[in-house]
């Protein structure tokens, strides 16, 4: 369907105030509307003479994601996506930028627009939106709940899905139990999340990535206030969690976790606390540019384990010092740790809360750089064996554990593999 790889559009003054912001991707959850437009309000600042002169539209690729961004007569739009959007969306969000800007704020007074609720203004905007974009497919497995009193309003009483959400049946359950055909419900629930309605439970699949947050800690501490209710609404949940924590090493998925728990605790309990712990931020899900950090760091550690094996660990621990001397990133520097000849690579670290998206991909270039140099750093007189080695053990676990997504722009360490073999000629 048209535009199903966007996953939020923002639209926002020409001085960077977020006038309407909404979601196409409940998975999103990392994309805050004053993060996005504060970024482009300073690439806007750094190349007003670019974008001022080109007219209509600009896009910037971070490799995990691309933002599109199109200017109007008073405000842009910023579409975020994973990948390009063809010709024929972009035209869309043209239309969609046009409309807003004629109509929807046309005699808005300056009072108005800065009172603006962006996340849940301009109802009959957001589904004309929903008309025109695809929306990302819900899951059976998802669980649809309200929001505060939303389904008692008289606009949500009208929907035909909302006598048979109660948060806990699925949409799948909803389905079977209304009666109702596939399409007709998805549609229905995709406008009450759209709205701001509802939200969805089970949304974590089984090849995420979880970590946990400093919010976790308060869970552990007995004296806290939060495990205090907790064992008052779900004290099943509050069990589980400290066995669980103890998994969120920065590189398990949710999948993994499961498996290793489930003879111990019931699927569906294991399912009742991710859900409670993503809804209560204690966990993060990693999103596009924190599962790239995560690729270079495996693939970083991987290729200090093939120089052990080639070399010997003496002169891979030699390689690795010569490198990261050459690096004053912190994020970096700080996640591995160097003790008594011996290395290690932190995957739980909390370095990355609360970054954007543009320093998340800052931080996966230092890593990409990092391990290039580490490969410059390699005594030449085995460095065929080395590619050959390091190219296996990268085809046997990176490719498989990562989708194509993950790996744009990885096939900058090939190229930097293989001028280190050319100079050897």
């Amino acid at each position: 369907m048209q535009g199903q790889n966007i996953q939020a559009i923002l639209i926002m003054e020409r001085g960077g105030i977020p006038l309407f912001f909404m979601s196409l991707d409940p998975r999103a959850q990392d994309l805050d509307p004053m993060l996005v437009s504060g970024f482009f309000t300073a690439i806007q600042t750094f190349s007003k003479e670019v974008v001022d002169r080109s007219s209509s539209r600009f896009q910037v690729d971070y490799g995990a994601r691309l933002f599109t961004v199109l200017a109007g007569s008073l405000t842009d739009l910023v579409a975020v996506s994973m990948g390009e959007c063809d010709e024929e969306v972009i035209l869309t969000l043209t239309s969609l930028l046009e409309e807003f800007e004629t109509i929807w704020i046309k005699d808005m007074t300056r009072e108005e627009m800065d009172t603006l609720d962006i996340n849940t203004e301009f109802t009959d905007f957001r589904e004309g939106i929903l008309q025109n974009l695809s929306f990302k497919q819900i899951l059976g497995g998802w669980i649809p709940f309200f929001v505060g009193t939303s389904s008692s309003s008289s606009k949500m009483q009208e929907s035909i899905v909302v006598p048979f959400i109660d948060g806990s049946r699925n949409l799948d359950e909803i389905i079977l139990e209304s009666g109702l055909n596939r399409e007709d419900v998805t549609m229905e629930i995709t406008r009450l999340w759209a709205l701001g309605a509802l939200q969805f439970r089970s949304i974590l699949a089984a090849s995420d990535v979880a970590v946990s947050t400093s919010k976790l800690d308060r869970l552990l501490q007995t004296s806290s206030p939060q495990r205090a209710e907790l064992a008052k609404t779900n004290p099943e949940v509050l069990g589980v969690i400290p066995r669980m924590s103890t998994l969120f090493d920065g590189r398990r998925t949710v999948g993994a976790i499961t498996r290793f728990l489930t003879e111990q605790y019931s699927e569906r309990t294991l399912m009742q606390a991710f859900d409670f712990l993503l809804e209560s931020k204690a966990i993060d899900v990693l999103s596009p540019e924190k599962r790239r950090i995560l690729l270079t760091k495996e693939a970083m550690e991987i290729a200090i384990k093939v120089a052990e094996t080639v070399y010997s660990e003496i002169k891979a621990f030699e390689y690795l010092e010569t490198s990261l001397a050459k690096v004053a990133v912190p994020e970096v520097v700080g996640e591995i740790h160097l003790t008594n000849g011996k290395w290690e690579i932190t995957y739980g670290s909390r370095l990355h809360e609360g970054l954007d998206p543009r320093r998340l991909m800052e931080l996966y270039a230092d890593w990409v750089k990092l391990l290039a140099q580490f490969l410059s750093a390699l005594e030449r007189s085995k460095i065929h064996t080395y590619a050959d080695a390091l190219t296996d053990a990268y085809s046997s676990y990176l490719l498989k554990r990562y989708t194509a997504d993950d790996l744009r722009g990885f096939e900058e360490i090939s190229y930097w593999l293989e001028m280190n073999c050319v100079r050897t000629w």
